[in-house]
């Protein structure tokens, strides 16, 4: 009774008087326990006494952040987690963070680049029903694939509105490892446990998140496949570790996951290793990144290479896109249930004329930068209110391009594309003529993932 939650405060003393009256005692008599501290309470105020500016917000460092801080590298939050912005070199001059993420996309696009993608949430499924649970929260079947083979997901809210994206490897017959943005880490293990409680709680299976359990780091570009080799005990090659393969590994006496995907369109691996050995590994593949003239990169670079592509992060999913908006309405499967299925059906979530992603590009060279969050309105039209057909959801200058480049949402958007949009930033007072243009900017047919 004494480790009762209430610490014996009430419990106790009734379990003593019990005793006591069993007995033919007194309590006195019978004998009391000793509370455990904290016998008074503690206001709240007091826990959070002196908390002001950061030390009011919780911060989670990466295995890789000490090194990164010797590199001089600015950091950004990202769902708590501090990650680097970009890695600035003195040497070359670099005082602000463009020169910098130009130089490290470059990395990526013509040798090889190192990033550290720890902070993604990790979720470990195992159990007989495993498969079954993920087939219900996932709007594709992940019953079907195959150990070794990692997949693609969308999981939606009930509302039928994307919840958030990742990957699926298939580890065993009944493990399974889903990957999460990095802000919907919670939530995500949250819907999970819900729908495994709730939902269906027939199913036999066991969830849990790892995410500070494993240190994962990508390695991307057409030289990706040799720096790997250099730290695995067994070298791969593209016939027996192919794109969207995952495995178990060693990494010079150490056990750890290796899983061919990519965020930058290139040739992509993700290496993980028990959060123990990150900082060991991060510096020793950063050492051979740059041997092969290559490096680490950042934040900054690594959004320029997904939109660069053209994959979506949160900035696309915000909670008001459905597959279809996404143009990945082949991904909801036709054959099962799952979370969201019937609200997705809506003929308001079904409108052709719904926003839909769509790339932009400046139509004159050299023009002003595409900035997130403009408006779209059809060239010749007042941009007012009323008039407004979409928005810009995600930008960056390209280095790859040599131009400035977004991803957005217009109306009926794929239909137009070839067209040309205002774009149009009332607050920085900017107007910038762009073609609509298919999102995926960079390699469309995917030859480059296979390197």
């Amino acid at each position: 009774q004494g480790m009762a939650p209430d610490q014996g405060k009430n419990s106790n003393v009734t379990a003593l008087a019990v005793l006591a009256d069993a007995t033919g005692q007194a309590i006195a008599q019978a004998g009391v326990t000793t509370f455990r501290p904290p016998y008074s309470s503690v206001p709240i105020a007091t826990m959070g006494a002196g908390a002001q500016r950061r030390g009011f917000a919780p911060e989670r460092l990466l295995t890789s952040h000490e090194a990164a801080s010797e590199l001089a590298a600015p950091m950004l939050e990202a769902g708590l987690w501090l990650r680097a912005s970009h890695f600035p070199r003195a040497d070359l001059g670099e005082q602000s963070w463009q020169p910098a993420c130009k130089r490290e996309v470059g990395y990526v696009r013509r040798a090889v680049g190192v990033s550290d993608v720890s902070s993604l949430g990790k979720i470990d499924v195992q159990g007989p029903d495993a498969a079954a649970l993920l087939d219900f929260v996932y709007t594709g079947t992940m019953s079907k694939l195959a150990e070794g083979r990692v997949r693609y997901g969308l999981m939606l809210r009930e509302d039928g509105f994307i919840m958030d994206d990742g990957t699926c490897a298939r580890l065993g017959a009944q493990h399974f490892l889903l990957t999460t943005t990095t802000a919907a880490a919670g939530p995500v293990m949250q819907h999970l446990t819900f729908a495994a409680q709730v939902l269906r709680p027939e199913l036999d299976v066991q969830i849990t998140s790892v995410t500070e359990s494993w240190a994962q780091f990508g390695v991307a570009g057409p030289l990706a496949r040799q720096l790997v080799n250099m730290v695995l005990d067994n070298d791969i090659d593209a016939e027996s570790f192919g794109f969207m393969a995952c495995r178990s590994t060693q990494m010079m006496g150490v056990r750890g996951r290796l899983f061919a995907i990519s965020f930058s369109g290139e040739l992509g691996y993700e290496l993980a290793v028990p959060v123990g050995y990150g900082a060991a590994l991060w510096r020793l593949l950063v050492a051979q990144a740059q041997s092969l003239g290559g490096g680490a990169y950042g934040l900054e670079a690594l959004n320029v290479l997904r939109i660069e592509k053209g994959y979506i992060t949160h900035a696309e999913i915000d909670g008001r896109a459905t597959p279809g908006d996404i143009g990945m309405a082949r991904m909801v499967a036709k054959n099962k249930d799952f979370i969201g299925r019937a609200a997705g059906q809506r003929p308001g979530l079904q409108d052709p004329q719904r926003g839909q992603l769509i790339g932009l590009r400046p139509v004159a060279p050299g023009s002003d930068a595409i900035l997130a969050g403009a408006f779209l309105f059809p060239p010749g039209l007042a941009p007012t209110r009323r008039n407004a057909v979409g928005h810009v959801s995600s930008a960056c200058q390209s280095p790859t391009f040599d131009s400035a480049l977004g991803l957005g949402f217009l109306q009926a958007g794929r239909a137009k594309i070839g067209e040309q949009i205002m774009v149009v930033d009332h607050l920085r007072q900017q107007e910038v003529l762009c073609t609509i243009c298919d999102p995926v900017f960079y390699d469309p047919k995917g030859e480059r993932l296979h390197g």
